[in-house]
């Protein structure tokens, strides 16, 4: 139970973080709120639960809100929405749920737009108010004192003209573009608003509240009354066969009890009003014949099964393979060989197996033995785990495949590596400075010349700047942006070692998780560590004296394209030694774009619509010796 629970909450905190703050989610909203319900299940006090938010990790003022904005619960089904509705009294307001960035906006007596910020983790958000002021249907002024709550969005119209070729969805683009520093850039994005809550004056019903609202000028939210479960679905079956005509993404419907008075009868959870909920769209759904089911091995030592079956097409993409998650879900569908299954894209984007339709052949078992060790597998509250993780082929590779990436040690590939494993002479990271000339030499296909150029390079990496070992540590979320900025931080590694969590949160870019990360890891990896530093020498990070007058100081440069005089790496690494940025993505804060050969890319074309300046290699290469 206790290994489910930190599985949860490190997943919940990986998920969050590439949703809110990297704006490049990995699963469907649907799994992320599966993640969460089970997680309040085993743990309804767990911290992870409060850190849920819309932008953790962004920079800027922080912001306390005096009201939390608190998140809403969620439901996929009628049976669940009608559970909800039996403890509501009275009618509920039903209301499409807008695919938007929350925020808050505040008007002081005199009612001036005074502070705008974002929901954050519900109790803390980012000061947004020179953003929010250029958005063109928010008023400037008020005739009272007050504070407006809502969604900023981008209308799907200005996207697809504007940004579709080059930005993956509207709501992710509207999360960047709330984050500017140059509220003019911010401006140019076109975003949008909906309201759909006002706090400081006395009201009876919600419906009072958005009659209210489109008196001053907002744009009304579409809102109807419902008094029956019947009456809510065919809002919500009507909303949803809406859906490919608005202007404006939507993922589901909210309803909310409409009495004032009923939602202070109900009251408030720590996480979620119990007077309100969340009525979720569910994906397209498509049948297909299940042809097999395959056992993932991931870094953790957890076993994940995936469904594979005949190629199907479901809403707008062919898909052929589905992650099962956990050992629960997949010994609770059924599945056997040959069988015809339902696939939805939950959200419209990950595959899911909903349900066995028939089935044909012997159903699957789950395998009784690590896929690479081949010891009894641990069957760890929802999870099939490996029972020796620290001594699993598999997972032992995957950490050093990942060491010799980041050390650039060209030779070191998974079948060099494997083999090394398999003859006993690699376990961790240290074992590859133990290697010897004879141990090399009796390796298939390994001869001379090449024994002695992989040892070469081995040596060459006795000495290692501090950023570059912890990168290639391999702890979770730590990449080299974080390695470099806790580096030049603490300088040493028995400081960073010995730093408590709030030395490491309090510094610019550390969010919680990372933190917790990087504790993590320095426990874990602890004895690997020590072995490591018998045999490397770190340096500490190089204080760079920047020339404030160069041309790409405090520039963000990002590449595309083949360059022929720089290798990409090297190219980067010029730029951040005159102290600027290379992200690998354009954004609207993005300076220059150096273009290589090749095609126009993606990024070349996104460049042109945020009017990105573009060079050619010879620019840039003049760029740097100015």
């Amino acid at each position: 139970m206790t290994h489910e629970i930190k599985h949860l909450e490190e997943q919940i905190r990986h998920h969050n973080r590439a949703y809110f703050v990297l704006n490049a989610p990995e699963i469907s909203d649907t799994e992320f709120d599966q993640l969460v319900e089970r997680l309040k299940k085993l743990k309804p006090d767990s911290p992870v639960l409060s850190e849920i938010g819309s932008d953790l990790g962004a920079p800027g003022k922080k912001v306390t809100h005096q009201r939390p904005m608190l998140s809403l619960d969620k439901c996929y089904n009628l049976e669940d929405f009608s559970n909800w509705f039996e403890k509501i009294q009275g009618p509920v307001l039903a209301m499409p749920k807008i695919d938007g960035v929350a925020c808050s906006i505040k008007y002081n007596s005199k009612g001036h737009l005074v502070l705008a910020a974002t929901r954050g983790d519900g109790e803390v958000g980012e000061d947004i108010t020179a953003n929010v002021k250029r958005i063109k249907n928010i008023a400037q002024g008020l005739p009272a004192k007050v504070e407006i709550r809502g969604e900023v969005y981008m209308r799907l119209s200005r996207f697809k003209t504007h940004y579709q070729e080059a930005f993956s969805n509207p709501r992710n683009l509207a999360a960047g573009a709330l984050k500017q520093k140059d509220p003019n850039k911010s401006a140019a994005y076109g975003l949008s608003f909906f309201p759909y809550d006002i706090d400081g004056m006395d009201f009876k019903t919600e419906l009072e509240k958005f009659e209210f609202l489109k008196s001053l000028g907002f744009d009304p939210m579409p809102v109807l009354l419902a008094h029956t479960p019947e009456d809510c679905e065919q809002i919500y079956l009507d909303l949803k066969k809406q859906r490919p005509e608005l202007d404006y993404e939507i993922d589901g419907v909210v309803f909310r009890a409409n009495q004032v008075s009923e939602q202070t009868r109900l009251g408030i959870t720590a996480h979620h009003p119990k007077w309100s909920i969340a009525y979720k769209f569910q994906g397209d759904s498509a049948q297909t014949q299940l042809v097999d089911v395959e056992w993932s091995l991931g870094r953790t030592g957890v076993i994940t099964p995936v469904a594979i079956f005949e190629p199907v097409w479901v809403s707008g993409a062919m898909v052929s393979r589905a992650s099962l998650h956990n050992l629960t879900l997949f010994e609770g569908l059924g599945l056997t060989k040959d069988a015809f299954v339902r696939i939805v894209r939950r959200g419209g984007v990950i595959p899911h197996v909903e349900q066995v339709l028939e089935s044909v052949g012997e159903p699957f078992r789950y395998p009784k033995h690590c896929p690479s060790c081949h010891k009894e597998t641990l069957i760890d509250g929802e999870f099939l785990c490996c029972p020796d993780p620290e001594n699993c082929p598999q997972i032992i590779a995957g950490r050093l495949i990942h060491f010799c990436a980041v050390l650039e040690l060209e030779g070191f590939g998974e079948k060099i590596i494997y083999s090394l494993i398999q003859a006993g002479l690699l376990k961790q990271p240290a074992d590859l400075f133990k290697l010897r000339f004879e141990d090399l030499i009796r390796l298939d296909r390994m001869g001379d010349v090449l024994t002695k150029k992989l040892l070469a390079q081995v040596e060459q990496k006795r000495v290692l700047p501090l950023p570059v070992f912890l990168t290639a540590l391999g702890f979770d979320e730590l990449g080299p942006t974080i390695a470099e900025t806790l580096a030049n931080r603490f300088e040493t590694l028995d400081a960073l070692r010995q730093a408590g969590f709030e030395d490491l949160t309090q510094i610019f870019g550390i969010g919680e998780s990372i933190a917790q990360a990087v504790q993590k890891g320095f426990e874990a990896f602890g004895p690997e560590i020590e072995a490591l530093l018998k045999e490397i020498k770190l340096t500490k990070p190089e204080k760079p004296a920047y020339d404030s007058k160069h041309p790409l100081f405090g520039k963000s440069v990002v590449f595309t394209g083949t360059l022929t005089q720089f290798e990409r790496k090297e190219a980067q690494k010029r730029v951040r030694a005159l102290g600027g940025q290379t992200p690998s993505a354009i954004s609207a804060n993005t300076d220059y774009l150096v273009v290589g050969d090749g095609s126009i890319s993606t990024k070349q074309k996104a460049a042109q619509k945020l009017g990105v300046q573009v060079l050619s290699e010879a620019e840039f290469a003049a760029f740097l010796k100015s």
